[in-house]
């Protein structure tokens, strides 16, 4: 039984690795013909109408406690509206592999709100130490997309907002963590998307242009990739493992949907990473090994605080 579980942890991770590693051309792909909020909000109202109707056909309940009911708009509007909107954006100006690189400092922050905010996993001296290794490979990457662009104004910000986007997520990702684990992971996908949906659409309805909207199957294809297997499939796994794994080991996963970005950023667009980007990712893995890489299949939900 417990090899049952250790097996079916696995078979999740490499699925979120492999679907959220293609994601990120998905996204690049749907910018080609769709403005970046329009494109996220196009994403989740295709993922919140496969939830209703998955919820509808196995009969589950969407009742949400007091508590709930304001925690879930909370997390959906750090997860949905900052989080996707920033790399929808991003991704404007940084290829998709690079942006998937950025984002990976998903697990550095979701390690400090864990520990140093809200307290509830802990954190040792060997995984300060390989996150602020992982961090510093970040830092060479960035500094190299700096250079290649001789500096562009739009590529700093672009790369401060998939940053920013991290720490959202993070922040989003440990709230769950901590306090809504609890409900049935498919629910909380559902209550999520629906709400953090309605905030992007308002977002692209105030700040984007209808009428830029260039709609091509490739485009659409994206959109379908993005919105049933990247979105309304992905989160309920991801849900699934957070119940039983801690948010840190989880986190990790991060660094491996870069290799899977980086070889779709190829094949799709012919990126190839240069020397300095290389050696970020050869830092940011060694940090993983260091402070997570021996036990992420084990992840061992700690208790919180509360």
């Amino acid at each position: 039984m417990q090899l049952m579980s250790k097996l079916m942890k696995g078979f999740g991770l490499v699925f979120l690795c492999l679907v959220w590693g293609g994601n990120w051309v998905a996204i690049k792909i749907s910018l080609e013909g769709l403005p970046p909020l329009i494109s996220a909000a196009l994403r989740f109202l295709l993922a919140t109408l496969v939830m209703f109707l998955y919820v509808k056909w196995k009969g589950l309940s969407l009742k949400v406690t007091r508590r709930e009911s304001w925690l879930l708009p909370i997390s959906a509007f750090l997860i949905y509206a900052v989080d996707y909107g920033l790399i929808f954006w991003g991704e404007q100006y940084l290829s998709a592999g690079v942006t998937s690189i950025f984002f990976s400092t998903f697990a550095l922050f979701t390690a400090i709100f864990s520990n140093f905010v809200f307290k509830s996993e802990t954190f040792d001296g060997y995984k300060y130490a390989g996150l602020l290794l992982g961090m510093s490979g970040i830092l060479l990457v960035f500094y190299d997309q700096l250079v290649i662009t001789r500096f562009s104004l739009m590529v700093i910000l672009a790369s401060i907002a998939v940053v920013v986007s991290a720490i959202s997520a993070a922040a989003a990702t440990v709230i769950v963590k901590k306090y809504l684990t609890h409900m049935n992971h498919v629910c909380l996908s559902f209550h999520q998307l629906w709400i953090g949906t309605f905030f992007l659409v308002l977002i692209a309805v105030i700040t984007e242009n209808p009428h830029k909207v260039q709609l091509s199957a490739r485009v659409l294809m994206a959109l379908v990739y993005m919105g049933i297997l990247a979105s309304a499939a992905a989160f309920v796994v991801y849900y699934k493992l957070l119940k039983e794994m801690s948010a840190v080991s989880l986190s990790f996963t991060i660094y491996i949907i870069p290799l899977v970005a980086l070889s779709a950023d190829y094949l799709f667009y012919g990126e190839v990473l240069h020397l300095r980007s290389v050696m970020g990712m050869t830092i940011i893995f060694a940090g993983i090994w260091l402070s997570q890489g021996r036990n992420i299949f084990a992840g061992k939900v700690r208790k919180s605080s509360t």
